[in-house]
């Protein structure tokens, strides 16, 4: 058992590049982690590491057994998951990967019930796009992710599923006060004229977007902004007069009072969002009630079937 105790060693040392910044990270001693290291190493019969003053680097060896390692880390996280949910003693760790738009609607629901069910569970949450995210998925780094799913034409991943949830419809957005929020129909020149802020992450949208005003023969918009913040491009559109495009659950009036979506003639896309998974996961109760929130939040969102 010690040896599953040292891959978790190895796994922070490899992905950190460090033996300092890794045993801070594991909450231990440097020369705690280095000995741990080394008595892999003695067990494998292979170095797994070049030591240097910069860091570490992998050998041939220690790359071999990355991918494995983070299998196994994945394997027996799942068994400890599902010893907690039935006993208090046995703790587990569930990595868990978010887009931009499950992580402001829904997550905080899905957190907050996952820690009240299960108080021993350890839950670690990255947020990103599935760009990011779903190669650390492939590689065993997390153990899901939610958001986009993968293109029908995308080559299928090994030991990894999905559950769909809802299409996500994209709109372009004003204050509710703007004059472009009266209008049944806003025409494409009439948004050239304004200043945007734009999600920096969120680039399909600024592909659809310029699509949309070459389609329509008219120059993009040169005043623009660009952020990763979502809380300021909501607040640029609600207070500045600036225009932006959003997932249609970012308008729930529970996040974003005081928005509309314009009704733009060429400006009409979606994407298929839900959970991507790996099948060492699939029958956890952590996992299967984390799938149960996100469904009836869905659903109390309105969201079910929708862009079908």
């Amino acid at each position: 058992m010690d040896q599953v105790w040292r891959l978790r060693h190895f796994l922070a040392a490899a992905e950190l590049g460090s033996l300092q910044a890794a045993a801070r990270q594991l909450n231990t001693s440097q020369p705690a982690l280095t000995k741990s290291l080394r008595e892999l190493e003695n067990f494998l019969g292979s170095a797994l590491f070049e030591r240097s003053s910069r860091g570490v680097v992998l050998t041939q060896a220690g790359q071999v057994l990355l991918s494995r390692a983070r299998e196994i880390e994945t394997q027996w996280d799942g068994a400890l998951i599902d010893l907690n949910a039935t006993r208090d003693g046995a703790r587990g760790e569930l990595h868990i990967g978010v887009g931009p738009t499950y992580e402001a609607a829904f997550m905080p629901r899905v957190l907050s019930a996952l820690s009240g069910e299960f108080p021993n569970l350890g839950l670690t949450v990255r947020t990103g796009v599935g760009s990011v995210l779903l190669p650390k998925l492939a590689l065993g780094e997390i153990g899901l992710y939610i958001g986009g799913l993968r293109s029908a034409t995308d080559k299928p991943l090994e030991d990894l599923a999905e559950i769909p949830l809802y299409e996500q419809v994209n709109r372009i957005v004003a204050a509710a006060d703007d004059p472009l929020a009266a209008c049944p129909q806003v025409p494409v020149a009439a948004l050239a004229g304004r200043a945007w802020v734009q999600l920096s992450y969120d680039t399909m949208a600024l592909d659809h977007l310029d699509r949309m005003f070459a389609a329509a023969g008219v120059a993009p918009p040169r005043s623009t902004v660009s952020t990763h913040s979502l809380s300021l491009a909501l607040d640029l559109v609600r207070n500045e007069g600036f225009l932006t495009s959003l997932p249609e659950p970012l308008l729930h009036p529970r996040l974003a009072s005081g928005l509309r979506a314009l009704q733009v003639p060429g400006y009409h896309w979606s994407i298929m969002t839900g959970i991507t998974y790996r099948n060492s996961i699939r029958a956890s109760r952590p996992f299967l009630r984390l799938a149960e929130i996100l469904v009836a939040a869905v659903r109390e969102y309105g969201l079910a079937g929708k862009g079908h």
